[in-house]
């Protein structure tokens, strides 16, 4: 059966809850880059079709910006669908891992999530993966309001830490990583990921109309790289908590995406 090295798991944990401060690192930066997991092609289809009833895409006459895009890896086809598309981060070094073949595509913009710098009603689709939790809400939820343009619409979503499958006892060797060695390495936030945002939603003062879509989100990987994964998500840099793995079998993850849309 496979395991994880309980020797590995007594560093401090890193309780750092500022997102500005978190990829400061560049190492640490590219390690969350290459294993961040892409999103399905249909969370784009359903968004489109939420966002942008009786179109279908290219939309050259419209931008997107795609906040807190980190390296990239929530674009999926937005640059080629879209006119103009902004990919906005607080981080620099984030920013510095976007792929070549995007950045040709996109406007990288060193930006806050609460003052993006964009002009007012400039704005026809705000997109948000895996990182609202990180944001003041309120004052996000007003930036947002203030950029997009009427029947404007912000698109957020979130996938969960999974299911996994693969060997014996797998499912309680994967809770064990999250809920026991790790736990105490999530930062302030994640119990959001968790329950799919469900209570953070904004108000009608900001936004009309509110949905939620829910979809599967596959994963094959090796162990270790989901144990990699899950060190990177939890936010561990300092190099103690690179779990070694006994053996490293192929394993698949059952992640569930949940995307919510709003329209102005």
């Amino acid at each position: 059966m496979s395991s994880i090295d309980p020797g590995l798991a007594g560093p401090e944990p890193n309780l750092c809850t500022d997102p500005t401060q978190l990829f400061q690192d560049a190492q640490q930066t590219s390690h969350y880059a290459r294993h961040r997991p892409h999103y399905p092609q249909q969370l784009y289809h359903q968004l489109y079709a939420h966002a942008f009833p009786g179109r279908l895409p290219p939309f050259p006459d419209l931008t997107v910006v795609d906040v807190a895009t980190g390296s990239g890896q929530s674009l999926g086809p937005l640059p080629c669908d879209f006119g103009t598309c902004i990919a906005l981060d607080v981080s620099a070094t984030q920013l510095a891992e976007v792929p070549p073949a995007l950045r040709q595509r996109v406007r990288l913009q060193l930006g806050d999530a609460h003052a993006t710098g964009l002009p007012p009603a400039s704005v026809d689709l705000v997109t948000v993966g895996q990182a609202l939790h990180w944001f003041r809400l309120d004052d996000f939820y007003e930036e947002c309001c203030r950029i997009l343009r009427p029947s404007g619409a912000l698109a957020a979503w979130t996938y969960d830490f999974g299911q996994l499958q693969g060997f014996q006892g797998s499912e309680q060797l994967y809770q064990k990583l999250h809920s026991g060695i790790l736990g105490s390495y999530w930062a302030k936030g994640r119990e959001l990921v968790d329950r799919y945002y469900i209570g953070i939603e904004p108000g009608p003062q900001h936004f009309e109309e509110v949905q939620r879509v829910q979809m599967p989100m596959p994963l094959s990987l090796t162990l270790e790289e989901l144990v990699r994964y899950s060190c990177d998500i939890a936010g561990c840099v300092t190099g103690k908590m690179r779990q070694r793995c006994k053996l490293c079998p192929t394993v698949s993850s059952k992640i569930c995406c949940q995307f919510m849309i709003w329209v102005t």
